[in-house]
């Protein structure tokens, strides 16, 4: 059995140290950078749709069939890659996991950390490779639709954009305190999602409800606070609307098609800025998780201590 030195700067914890899951991943990265650089090209194609349709609507409205090609052109272009890339992202990062888990498995079972621990790691994981592979598209996809979104209306009207632009402010402050919220919820939930292990085999059916209890707590905290977060992104959306509504009617000679398209890049625009509180939950988890699977970070020498207090606390007192 691998035993846990209670020295911090022992042999065995130092030979878990040896690796990262982020240098695991570097071995992948041009095929990452591939899958990543097909989402930005699918995102640009994406930005293009309310342009290309409110061309399409002017043209068409004077009987000019040919305008509808641009948005016949990026749909279809856009969907190819699409494809694709979808289908790539599959066996990149089921291979990647294999990868990442193996690694994790053997590096840190060599460095003495426990089993109970490791299996918990193990299935974050997952979570941890899960993250660039739906999380780093969805930033990418949320940063292209906001940063681009409000490129294209200063084209429009620059008294739309700077009232749209605006939302930035509101959602920086409260995303700071949110930051240093989360960062706690995903701390306590990873701690006692390590004990997981330690729990089902012991088997006894009030500490393990209790476990699954704080489980339930921590995620509840967590989930509530994204929502508020949410909440309070849709009321100052909604009266950043309101304004730029009333802006566009005053709009000075302006088509039906350009009409068309300052709403949808505005709800565009809004559609991603409510992305943030998900964006991030997920980056601090992930830094929570990375630590954790990451041999050499000082969450090994925290999580023992965990562990051997939970032990120290099972024993029968004399």
């Amino acid at each position: 059995m691998v035993q846990v030195s209670d020295q911090p700067g022992s042999t065995a914890l130092n030979g878990a140290r040896r690796g990262s899951a982020l240098a695991t991943l570097r071995r992948f990265r041009s095929r990452i950078t591939l899958t990543y650089a097909l989402t930005l090209v699918e995102d640009l194609l994406e930005l293009s749709y309310p342009w290309a349709t409110g061309v399409a609507i002017n043209g068409l409205i004077e009987h000019d069939w040919t305008m509808a090609i641009p948005i016949v052109a990026a749909w279809g272009l856009r969907s190819a890659i699409g494809l694709a890339r979808q289908m790539y992202d599959t066996r990149v990062y089921t291979t990647i996991y294999n990868a990442v888990v193996e690694d994790t498995i053997l590096r840190q079972r060599r460095g003495g950390v426990l089993a109970t621990s490791v299996a918990a790691r193990s299935a974050m994981s997952r979570e941890f490779v899960t993250f660039f592979e739906k999380d780093i598209p969805v930033l990418v996809t949320s940063i292209v639709g906001i940063v681009g979104s409000v490129a294209i209306l200063f084209w429009y009207d620059w008294i739309i954009a700077s009232l749209t632009a605006s939302i930035f402010i509101p959602v920086y402050l409260v995303n700071r305190i949110y930051l240093r919220y989360t960062r706690h919820g995903n701390e306590g939930l990873n701690n006692q999602l390590e004990l997981e292990v330690h729990e089902i085999e012991k088997a006894d059916a009030s500490t393990l409800r209790h476990h699954f209890e704080q489980v339930r707590c921590w995620r509840v905290r967590l989930s509530d606070a994204e929502a508020y977060n949410w909440a309070f992104i849709e009321v100052v959306s909604v009266i950043v609307f309101v304004l730029i509504l009333i802006r566009a009617t005053y709009l000075p000679e302006t088509d039906s098609g350009d009409i068309f398209a300052i709403l949808v890049y505005v709800w565009r625009f809004m559609e991603n800025i409510d992305h943030v509180p998900q964006i991030v939950q997920q980056l601090v988890r992930l830094q929570d998780i990375r630590k954790r699977i990451e041999a050499g970070a000082s969450i090994e020498d925290i999580s023992i201590e965990i562990e051997k207090e939970h032990e120290e606390a099972s024993e029968p007192k004399l």
